[in-house]
């Protein structure tokens, strides 16, 4: 399994950011305006469980990912159980990856909630390899962040985002 995200264009100017009611808003409101607006400048891909390239893209499975990337890093520095649930329509899939055994490795185990079939349905991953590539994902998206606006890095609720 592997989750990347690539900067296809650096060019992050003119972006606004609105304003938030924090009773209806919070970072995921953030991470969604975020990737609509990057989403022609940024591929985001996902391979694994038989399939090179899943269905996601840039502008709403992005900001699904994202939503969930701190509490994951947090579960696997742990070595605890966690889920990624990719819910959107067109991919409806659940990882659920286990705590990394004696070895440092990972189960990780593929459910579709679509006709897609995951072949094979679990894949192992090095405990390492893992947080490497989901800390790869958080740090490009960091640096976008950075390159939108001043405004946005040092926002709140991204620095909590950031910080978890």
């Amino acid at each position: 399994m592997k989750i990347k995200i690539a900067i296809k264009s650096s060019n992050f100017e003119n972006f606004t950011l609105r304003s938030y009611n924090p009773e209806e808003d919070d970072v995921r409101s953030m991470l969604m305006d975020i990737c609509k607006f990057i989403e022609n400048q940024v591929d985001f891909n996902i391979s694994g469980f038989g399939q090179n390239n899943w269905p996601v893209d840039s502008g709403i499975d992005l900001a699904v990912f994202l939503e969930q990337l701190p509490d994951a890093i947090k579960a696997i520095k742990q070595r605890k159980i966690l889920a990624i649930d990719f819910y959107e329509q067109g991919v409806e899939r659940y990882l659920k990856i286990s705590a990394p055994d004696i070895n440092g490795m990972h189960q990780i185990a593929c459910t579709s909630y679509s006709s897609w079939v995951p072949d094979p349905e679990i894949e192992k991953i090095r405990n390492s390899e893992l947080l490497e590539m989901l800390y790869n994902a958080k740090n490009t998206f960091i640096k976008i962040l950075t390159e939108l606006s001043p405004n946005i890095i040092n926002h709140p609720w991204i620095v909590e985002w950031k910080s978890n």
